[in-house]
């Protein structure tokens, strides 16, 4: 809401929409029952769990679930120092931590994460989403969204487990100090006193979409979650209207004061004899059944409308939360596979950043306890493995064949994708399944031609090109 030239920002319920949404997104529907009090404050409906939000990451995230190949670059780097960055990626499970952050980009469009020293080599990758966020300090308004220009940063962590109930507390970030709260007391993230020697708030930041103007955080995807919350409270709603309407309903037209309802025998063994008042001129009672007709087409037909609108909007397929049992061709189903990748890929820019923001970090962090430096331009590059599932497999083997054969591809490309390994462990795949199919003649084996001599000689064989070596 903007006032004169002040913007009103609503903090309190953007923290709310944001904790919502993570916890949608986790499978968790407590948020469901605050949406239903709201919406029905009269009626006790029942919590309808509809798992789109879970669809919708699963949909497009996924990036991180299968092995990623990076490559370290920078100034005078060594064996050691990649052995060593390998080995702390891998001990502290950095993938498992991106991944998580991957998914929470498509729900909160922010995420910003810091590391923690763990012990030698070993670090822990911590994730803030947007509801922990308390403020941000900045000494640039018009640069509010780089993490450069902040000056403070407070967010809510969990500080307490009692009985399985959780208690947060405040994390504190600054340029010198770096504290957070255990116990009740105040304790030091990198260095007992709270320091930290880095000269900037040590986060890396991950936007989906820029933030407004003057904001730290950019504004939640709340499309799905506006989804999410009308499908959960429409099904309790639909469930009610069937349950009310769908019992037939007994009535007696021309009821006299004999008819009591109270003294009436009713079931499918007893005999029901309904007697005038007396009065010949008077129509005789009659009992009568009133089934009542519920809109079921209508009322799920509405739920599919929405589904597909907020889908076609989205960018995305609706045949992939609504599933028939119908013919698709190839062709369509290849369309759907491209418009998901589409979608995807505009995440790739987004986390190749936030990769080299992380590694920052993580070297930062790994410097405290460790001999040995890291260069300062030290940058990273990462090749993601998808499989995606080919819509027709037997058009996709000719086109690669071809590809293949008129150079634009290599048959190590595909079994990287599918597999998710380095380049050289995939070239030995591909060398040993051709020597298997050899020996079992399956493919024939390369003849060895000969090559015309000068002068008359003897032609000679010619020796076949030794095979390639990747780095």
């Amino acid at each position: 809401m903007n006032i004169a030239n002040v913007t009103i920002w609503n903090a309190v319920k953007f923290a709310e929409q944001s904790r919502h949404l993570d916890q949608l997104a986790r499978g968790d529907f407590e948020p469901i029952q605050t949406h239903l009090d709201r919406a029905f404050p009269n009626t006790d409906l029942p919590i309808r769990a509809i798992p789109f939000v879970q669809r919708y990451v699963a949909e497009l995230a996924g990036l991180y679930s299968r092995p990623v190949v990076r490559r370290f670059f920078g100034t005078g780097l060594a064996d050691p120092h990649w052995q060593k960055l390998q080995a702390a990626y891998t001990a502290s499970q950095i993938d498992r931590a991106l991944e998580k952050a991957e998914a929470s980009l498509w729900t909160q469009n922010t995420v910003i994460a810091f590391a923690m020293p763990v012990t030698v080599g070993q670090v822990r990758l911590q994730t803030l989403l947007p509801w922990q966020i308390e403020e941000i300090q900045t000494d640039d308004p018009m640069r509010a969204d780089d993490p450069a220009t902040w000056t403070r940063l407070d967010a809510q962590v969990p500080i307490r487990v009692i009985h399985n109930q959780v208690a947060f507390g405040r994390l504190t970030l600054t340029r010198t100090t770096a504290t957070r709260e255990i116990d009740g007391r105040s304790e030091g993230i990198y260095a007992p006193d709270g320091s930290h020697p880095f000269g900037r708030v040590p986060v890396a930041v991950a936007y989906r979409i820029p933030p407004d103007a003057g904001r730290s955080l950019a504004a939640i995807n709340e499309a799905v979650l506006n989804l999410q919350v009308s499908l959960s409270l429409q099904e309790a709603d639909n469930e009610l209207i069937i349950r009310n309407c769908a019992w037939p309903q007994k009535w007696i037209k021309n009821a006299t004061l004999q008819q009591l309802v109270e003294t009436i025998s009713w079931g499918p063994d007893k005999l029901m004899a309904l007697r005038g008042d007396g009065n010949p001129n008077s129509p005789p009672p009659e009992l009568a059944v009133t089934q009542g007709q519920v809109p079921v087409s209508e009322l799920v037909a509405f739920s599919e409308h929405k589904i597909r609108l907020y889908c076609a909007m989205l960018g995305l397929d609706p045949a992939a939360f609504l599933r028939v049992n119908t013919a698709v061709t190839a062709a369509a189903r290849l369309f759907s596979a491209q418009d998901r990748a589409g979608v995807r890929n505009q995440i790739l820019p987004v986390l190749a950043k936030f990769e080299t923001d992380v590694l920052a970090c993580v070297r930062e962090c790994l410097e405290l306890r460790e001999p040995m430096r890291f260069p300062r331009d030290l940058a990273v590059t990462t090749a993601y493995q998808m499989a995606e599932p080919e819509p027709d497999p037997q058009s996709a083997a000719q086109a690669l064949t071809a590809e293949i054969a008129v150079g634009v591809s290599s048959p190590v490309d595909p079994v990287m994708r599918r597999d998710g390994v380095s380049r050289t462990k995939a070239l030995a795949t591909v060398q040993q399944n051709l020597a298997e199919s050899r020996a079992l003649g399956l493919v024939a084996a390369v003849s060895v031609a000969t090559a015309p001599a000068a002068d008359g000689a003897p032609p000679q064989p010619r020796t076949p090109p030794p095979s390639p070596t990747l780095p």
